[in-house]
C-alpha cells in the first residue's frame, strides 16, 4: 500500500496546526501498514528532518521559491510557488494515488499527465473564506500585507472549482466545510483532525491558571489574545493568566506586560506546551474565525482540564457539549470566576473519554482514510 502525501511545509517538528495533522496521519496510516512517499516543501527557518524517515518509506524536499514575481500568476501564490517540476515528475514515476494537503499543494490536480491517477485533496479550510477573514483582520497601518490577503482569497476562491472538479475525492476537516464542498463535489469526505493524543490525560482537581495558547505571529490568535487582556483579564479580574505560543508580535507583548497577572511564554517546545496545559485549571480558547477545526481545543480536551470557548472556536466539530460556550467578555469573565475553585471530577473525563476516544481516534480515522484509496 504505496501513497504519495504533498505537504505544504515540513510537517516536523509538529509545533503548528497544518503540520500536526499532517505529521500524525502519516504516523496513523503508517501504523496501518501503509507506505507512504512524503512531498515537502522547504522555506523559512524549517529544515529537512531525519526524524521523518522512521513514519515515511521516502521523503523528498523541494525548495520552495517565495519570490515576488510569483505574485504576478494569476494562480494563487501559495500554489503557484509550490508548482515543482522536480515534484511533478517524481510524481509521474509509478501509478500510486497521490493526496494533496491543502489548496496550497493542489496546483498540479488538473494536469494532464496525472490524469490516469486517483487524487484525493485534504482541504484544511475553505481556503479563500480563510484569507479575507485575514485581510479583515489585518490592520489598516500594514497595506500591503492586507492586499496580499485579499487578493489572496481572490485568486483561492476563483482556483477552487478547478482543484475540486480534478480530485477525485475532497476530504474536509470539519463537518461545515464538508457542507461546502458537497455543494460542488459528491465525493466529499469528513474525517477529523489527526492530532498527537492516544487517550485522556486530564488531571483531577485544581489547576494553577488560565491559558490561552496558539501560534501567536497569527492575526487571529494575536487579535484574541489582546481582546481577553484588554476585556476580559482587566485589573478587577486579576486570576493569574497566560499566553504561549510561537513569535509573539511586539504589539502583543506590549499589551501583556502592562498586566502584571499576565505571563507570556514565548516559543514554548512540544513538552513544556503539554506541560502548561496539563496544570492550567482554565484552558480559554477564542477565535474570530471558525475556519477548519482548532486542534488546540483537541489538544486541551485531551490533556486539560475545563475548557471555555466561543462559537467560533467549535463550529463543525461537535465539541460544543464539552465546552463551556461562551461569546461576550462579561459571560467568560463571570464563567472564569465560577470555575477557578471548582475541582475537575472524574465524570468530565468520562464524557470526553466517551466522544473523543471514539470521533477522534487517529486509528479509526486513518482507516476511513486508507477506504477511499484505491491502492494498486
Amino acid at each position: 500500500m504505496y501513497l504519495h502525501v504533498v505537504a505544504f511545509d515540513i510537517p516536523y517538528p509538529a509545533n503548528y496546526g497544518g503540520v500536526i495533522v499532517i505529521f500524525n496521519q502519516i504516523k496513523a496510516l503508517q501504523a496501518q501498514g501503509v507506505k507512504v512517499i512524503l512531498h515537502c516543501f522547504q522555506y523559512g527557518d524549517r529544515k529537512p528532518q531525519p526524524e521523518l524517515a522512521a513514519f515515511c518509506h521516502e521523503v523528498y524536499y523541494y525548495k520552495r521559491s517565495r519570490s515576488l514575481i510569483w505574485q504576478l500568476s494569476l494562480l494563487p501564490f501559495i500554489m503557484q510557488t509550490r508548482m515543482n517540476r522536480a515534484l511533478l515528475k517524481r510524481l509521474r514515476k509509478d501509478d500510486h494515488p497521490i493526496l494533496f494537503e491543502g489548496m496550497h499543494t493542489a496546483g498540479f490536480v488538473w494536469k494532464k499527465r496525472l490524469r490516469a491517477r486517483q487524487k484525493l485533496v485534504r482541504m484544511h479550510n475553505v481556503e479563500w473564506q480563510y484569507y479575507e477573514s485575514l485581510s479583515q483582520l489585518t490592520p489598516a497601518t500594514e497595506p500591503f500585507e492586507k492586499a496580499y490577503y485579499f487578493i489572496e482569497s481572490i485568486k483561492l476562491q476563483r482556483t477552487e472549482p478547478y482543484v475540486v472538479l480534478h480530485a477525485d475525492e475532497i476530504i474536509t476537516i470539519s463537518t461545515n466545510d464538508q457542507a461546502y464542498y458537497q455543494e460542488m463535489k459528491a465525493n466529499t469526505h469528513y474525517i477529523p483532525a489527526f492530532h498527537p493524543n492516544d487517550a485522556i490525560e486530564s488531571q483531577l482537581g485544581r489547576g494553577e491558571y488560565v491559558l490561552f495558547h496558539g501560534k501567536l505571529s497569527v492575526p487571529d490568535n494575536e487579535r484574541s489574545a489582546i481582546w481577553l487582556m484588554e476585556e476580559v483579564f482587566s485589573e478587577d479580574l486579576a486570576i493569574p493568566f497566560v499566553i504561549a505560543g510561537l513569535e509573539p508580535t511586539e504589539r502583543l507583548r506590549e499589551v501583556a506586560r502592562r498586566f502584571d497577572h499576565v505571563q507570556l511564554v514565548e516559543n514554548p517546545d512540544e513538552k513544556e506546551m503539554n506541560n502548561l496545559i496539563a496544570k492550567a485549571h482554565i484552558n480559554l480558547l477564542v477565535s474570530s474565525q471558525s475556519a477548519g477545526v482548532k486542534l488546540k481545543l483537541i489538544n486541551a480536551l485531551f490533556q486539560g482540564r475545563f475548557c471555555i470557548v466561543n462559537d467560533a472556536m467549535v463550529h463543525g466539530s461537535g465539541l460544543a457539549k464539552l465546552c463551556f460556550v461562551r461569546n461576550s467578555a462579561p459571560a467568560i469573565r463571570q464563567t472564569i470566576e465560577a470555575l477557578i475553585n471548582a475541582p475537575f471530577e472524574q465524570s468530565r473525563i468520562e464524557e470526553r473519554r466517551s466522544v473523543l476516544e471514539s470521533a477522534y481516534s487517529n486509528e479509526k480515522n486513518a482507516k476511513k482514510l486508507m477506504n477511499l484509496i484505491k491502492f494498486r
